[in-house]
């Protein structure tokens, strides 16, 4: 079955062995491995009510604001800054990474687990759905190829195995509708682009069917 990463962002998590509505969320972003594109991590966060105050270095608390403001992925976004103090305000907002091997089923509306990670630091090797969303996708010869409009996920592959693509020379040449593309090359975070090498058989699909 091929499902969007789009659709699937606000479908319920469910922990299968408790079925009360307080322990129902949404989910808020899709984990992937950098390398092989296999499904890492579903997220969701909690609202934990605690309002904290505390000081901490003016370089941790902008890798704190772009963390909120990017997504999953800001590890690898330089910072820089003095090493003053400056106030962070702490709403008690807590992410929680559903593992994929604690995931016992999935759909575009619910997502049903066994179990959850509570990480203080976002996964390594991994990169999110909403991190690169609308990044352009950029050939070797630094031409567009699109924007990255969805994630196709393939969950008998456990895996990302095309883009949907708005925008772009490329997908514009084969009409105005969203093209897909297969999934490759890597995300560079430095310039916000996710990179591939274009070669002749790169054809642009018109449905997720043919990835």
């Amino acid at each position: 079955m091929k499902l969007s990463a789009e659709k699937l962002m606000g479908a319920n998590a469910q922990n299968h062995t408790i079925s009360t509505e307080e322990t129902q969320h949404k989910i808020n972003d899709i984990l992937f491995n950098m390398y092989d594109h296999r499904l890492c991590y579903f997220t969701y966060t909690v609202d934990n009510g605690i309002n904290q105050r505390e000081e901490i270095p003016s370089d941790k608390h902008m890798e704190t604001v772009v963390a909120a403001t990017s997504g999953i992925g800001t590890q690898h976004t330089p910072f820089t800054g003095s090493s003053t103090l400056a106030a962070n305000q702490n709403y008690g907002k807590e992410t929680f990474f559903i593992p994929w091997h604690q995931v016992k089923e999935f759909d575009e509306e619910k997502l049903v687990f066994s179990g959850n990670e509570l990480q203080r630091d976002e996964p390594k090797e991994c990169y999110s759905y909403m991190a690169i969303k609308d990044w352009d996708v950029i050939d070797q010869d630094g031409e567009k190829i699109g924007k990255i409009k969805d994630l196709i996920i393939d969950t008998d592959r456990q895996q990302v195995i095309g883009f949907s693509l708005a925008e772009g020379f490329w997908k514009n040449l084969f009409g105005q509708d969203d093209k897909y593309m297969p999934v490759s090359g890597t995300p560079n975070w430095e310039s916000r682009e996710w990179n591939i090498e274009r070669t002749p058989d790169l054809l642009l699909k018109d449905n997720k069917d043919e990835l």
